[in-house]
């Protein structure tokens, strides 16, 4: 009884595996396919176009949002100088410095013109001896000055100062005198007052 049993059983076990062929040929070439993918292809090919332009707008919103999120790029804004501005009309010092010039181009003339000067001195008899004779401006002894003219008319007033000077040399002869050893015998001093009227001094 026993083995008739475990034979049994053993036909019982091995029942399945003999079954197993014959219940899988039916399955050979069928594909599994999902619910949404056969719906999709039930669809047909114009809902798969949709999709994808859909799918592509949706990229193109998410990236124009990215873009919208970054900060935007910083402009750095160069100021412009103005180049300084030059100042109208003369100043006193130009027009000081103009009666400076024209203080020293005078006394040049003055030292030319003077007679008798030292390259044409004058010679006289005094008693028993010669006198030699010559008169100069002393140019360091030239100053100049100016102030705001008062009234109408000239714009500036110039103050011209200088040293008028006279030399003297004695000796027993005409040629000693000449050649001798001049000194000041005489000196004075000079204002000259002058007018600045349309750009100029006018003397």
């Amino acid at each position: 009884m026993k083995q008739g049993r475990i034979a049994m059983a053993a036909k019982a076990l091995t029942l399945p595996v003999t079954l197993a062929p014959a219940l899988t040929l039916p399955l050979t070439g069928a594909v599994c396919v999902s619910p949404a993918v056969a719906a999709d292809t039930a669809a047909g090919p114009q809902t798969q176009q949709t999709k994808k332009a859909a799918a592509k707008t949706t990229d193109k919103t998410a990236k124009a949002a990215q873009s919208a999120q970054k900060p935007a790029a910083k402009t750095t804004q160069v100021a412009k100088v103005a180049p300084a501005k030059k100042p109208v009309g003369e100043t006193i010092e130009d027009v000081h410095n103009k009666l400076d010039t024209l203080a020293r181009a005078k006394l040049r003339h003055m030292n030319e013109s003077l007679r008798p000067c030292q390259t044409r001195k004058d010679v006289v008899q005094n008693g028993n001896e010669f006198v030699a004779r010559y008169m100069a401006v002393d140019p360091d002894s030239l100053s100049t000055d100016v102030h705001d003219a008062q009234g109408p008319g000239a714009k500036y007033v110039g103050l011209i100062v200088y040293h008028e000077q006279e030399f003297e040399s004695r000796a027993a002869t005409k040629e000693a005198a000449l050649t001798g050893n001049f000194s000041v015998v005489k000196a004075r001093r000079v204002t000259e007052i002058i007018r600045y009227d349309k750009g100029k001094w006018i003397d």
